[in-house]
């Protein structure tokens, strides 16, 4: 039976998802390195249908110089021009990465059939309005896969002020609408914390990517947030339903879903064929 399978990986402070879809392409949302590097995750994998890089900071694409290694058919990364390299990243050694990413924008393109929708898949990108110059986290795209009715939708490190302009445009409102599993922006920070989202949708559950707490990290504990937004289910190797997981706790986190979108989630793993 074809299934779409998504993996959101335990990288530490960042962001690496890995998805395929039922037709066999593959979609890469962002590739931060920790303990989970991506490309070594993806040694046997040479061709990438679509490699995302939400917006333009370097724990969302820490392993680009080994990523850009392989063949991409499409690219995005959003509002990159607008951005001086020392907003993008705070370390001497993100320059290398940084020149990379601006060449992989200068030679790619995105290409929208490079994942393309059909047979029950979809697969969507939103901009928002209103990007700050000084603040990358503003650009974050916003990214939707369904599949059979049930919709994964990922916020990046998109605030609650980017949100709100996203929510202006009645298009985007109908694409979250329905919304199954929410991977939360900005790591669960407050910042990324809207109302407003929450009145149009209503997910079982929440993912929120994170290290281990720690006095750099601090806020980013909103679980008990998101928690009282969801309303729950079963993951399998939990004990008890859930209605928020984190790959500080949960580790690399593992979900599958069917045509009729009956859909199925694992914490503590990392890739599953069954």
């Amino acid at each position: 039976m074809s299934m779409m399978r998504i993996t959101f990986l335990d990288v530490g402070h960042g962001d690496f998802a890995y998805a395929t879809t039922p037709a066999g392409q593959n979609l890469v949302i962002d590739i931060g390195s920790g303990d989970v590097v991506p490309s070594q995750f993806l040694s046997n994998i040479s061709n990438i249908s679509e490699l995302q890089v939400s917006h333009p900071h370097t724990d969302h694409f820490d392993d680009i110089i080994a990523m850009s290694k392989k063949t991409i058919h499409s690219f995005r990364c959003p509002s990159l021009t607008r951005f001086e390299d020392r907003v993008i990243g705070w370390m001497k050694s993100d320059k290398a990465k940084i020149d990379k990413l601006r060449e992989m924008k200068r030679t790619l393109s995105a290409d929208n059939d490079a994942v393309p929708s059909g047979d029950g898949f979809s697969h969507t990108v939103w901009f928002p309005d209103g990007v700050d110059k000084d603040d990358p986290n503003t650009a974050s795209c916003v990214t939707t896969l369904e599949y059979g009715g049930t919709k994964v939708l990922f916020g990046g490190d998109l605030p609650e002020s980017g949100w709100h302009t996203l929510l202006k445009k009645p298009a985007f409102v109908s694409a979250i609408s329905g919304t199954t599993v929410f991977k939360v922006p900005h790591h669960g920070r407050a910042e990324g914390c809207c109302e407003a989202l929450f009145e149009v949708i209503k997910p079982m559950l929440c993912i929120i990517s994170d290290k281990p707490l720690g006095k750099d990290n601090k806020n980013t504990a909103c679980t008990d947030w998101y928690k009282a937004r969801s309303t729950g289910c079963k993951v399998n190797g939990c004990k008890q339903e859930r209605k928020v997981l984190t790959t500080r706790s949960d580790n690399s986190i593992f979900m599958k879903v069917d045509k009729k979108g009956t859909w199925w989630v694992y914490a503590n793993t990392c890739w599953r064929k069954d």
